[in-house]
């Protein structure tokens, strides 16, 4: 994504360099047509209108060192010399008339100015029509007038002829020079391109591998778990004392939770993230096969939750049902516990209930008189959410969690 946002900001700043490029050679053709204009009428005794030449002349040297040093955009100074250049071709076509074809330099304008395409839409139509209008009124003014000053009639045609031959030559250096400018900056950009794409590349392998090796640490993680639960298991046989073994039985118990979170990790498409749905399943199939007087109910969205919030939740629910075993269902007939997870506006809502005994009525989550429920309570701190109980044909327990969590796209 950082190289694909990369390689746009590339183009479109080279797609404004290159305008800027065309603007140089347009603006040094233009002195040169105005050192062509300032010839002719000094030849033809035409110097009372040497200003308009001259302040054009000087218009375009100032944007020329403006847009040089950056001081400039090249769309302001294209448009100053445009109109600039409309306003010379007023003059010299009402001094020296339209049959001496003055009227040809106003073509270049709009083919200039579409050599950018990063124009909005109002300014190409603005910008066209205007000087559409401009010279309908300058054929509707001058058309088949002579001028205000007496120009040799045996000169006229060749004077049309070298100004539509300066302006073709205009077009021609203007082509030219930006035929070669993006010939070299696509050239960099298809290197640059081709760069980028190595580097993703690379990225994208590093990042494969990486994912490959993290599955491999879960998957051993998983293992190592797994081998500690059968060592506690082994141990549990050996002891005598009940209490003891309920000890290590509890303890077993929450490093399989733990195992079956890297079991998820491993099986997932990411090596940091867990389908709570399916971890939930599996947890709920695990309690079934060690409890299968009790039933089990999971109601969820499809959601993953990175490793640091997974692995508190996961034991937080794990909790919740052996305490619902343990402590729950001494005079239920058809014990049941639910367990429903789904999107609120804040985050997500984990529902945990049981169709027992109920909540002592002196039960305070702030005051545990278990180990069980203080594990709970010090992981739900650790994911930064928040938790309430209540009494509702059972212990019931919501727990309103948030930020790292993400929707599963199936």
């Amino acid at each position: 994504m950082y190289f694909s946002s990369l390689g746009e900001v590339k183009t479109k700043s080279t797609i404004h360099d290159r305008f800027k490029l065309a603007m140089f050679p347009s603006l040094i053709t233009g002195l040169l047509t105005n050192t062509y204009i300032i010839s002719l009428l000094i030849v033809f005794n035409a110097t009372h209108v040497l200003w308009s030449p001259i302040i054009g002349s000087l218009v375009f040297v100032f944007c020329y060192f403006l847009l040089r040093s950056d001081r400039m955009t090249s769309k302001l100074a294209f448009l100053l010399t445009c109109y600039t250049i409309a306003i010379e071709i007023a003059v010299h076509t009402h001094v020296l008339g339209w049959d001496c074809g003055f009227f040809y330099f106003i073509f270049l304008l709009p083919m200039v100015f579409l050599l950018n395409t990063t124009w909005k839409r109002w300014m190409i139509g603005f910008f066209n029509g205007s000087i559409l209008l401009i010279f309908l009124w300058l054929r509707y003014t001058y058309y088949g007038d002579s001028g205000t000053h007496p120009f040799p009639e045996d000169w006229v045609a060749n004077l049309n002829f070298l100004n539509a031959l300066a302006v073709g030559s205009v077009v021609l250096v203007i082509l030219i020079f930006f035929s070669r400018t993006i010939y070299s900056k696509d050239e960099a950009i298809i290197a640059a391109n081709s760069e980028l794409e190595r580097q993703n590349k690379e990225i994208l392998d590093q990042h494969d591998h990486l994912q490959i090796l993290l599955k491999e640490v879960h998957h051993r993680v998983k293992n190592n778990l797994q081998i500690i639960s059968s060592l506690m298991s082994l141990q549990a046989r050996t002891v005598k004392d009940e209490a003891i073994v309920g000890i290590l039985n509890e303890s077993r118990r929450r490093v399989e939770a733990i195992a079956l979170i890297h079991q998820k990790l491993y099986q997932g498409d990411h090596a940091n993230q867990v389908n709570f749905k399916s971890y939930l399943d599996e947890l709920m199939k695990s309690q079934h096969e060690m409890h299968p007087h009790v039933e089990y109910f999971v109601e969820t969205d499809e959601v993953v939750l990175i490793l640091d919030t997974a692995v508190p939740l996961g034991l937080i629910v794990s909790e919740m049902i052996t305490n619902s075993i343990k402590h729950g269902f001494y005079e239920t007939q058809e014990p049941k516990i639910n367990v429903s997870l789904s999107q609120i506006e804040s985050g997500y809502k984990l529902i945990v209930s049981d169709n027992g005994c109920g909540l002592d009525s002196d039960f305070d989550l702030k005051k545990p008189l278990s180990l069980g429920t203080e594990i709970i309570v010090a992981l739900v701190d650790q994911i930064d959410a928040t938790i309430s109980h209540s009494n509702d044909s059972g212990a019931e327990f919501i727990i309103i969690f948030h930020d790292d969590i993400k929707e599963v796209k199936v």
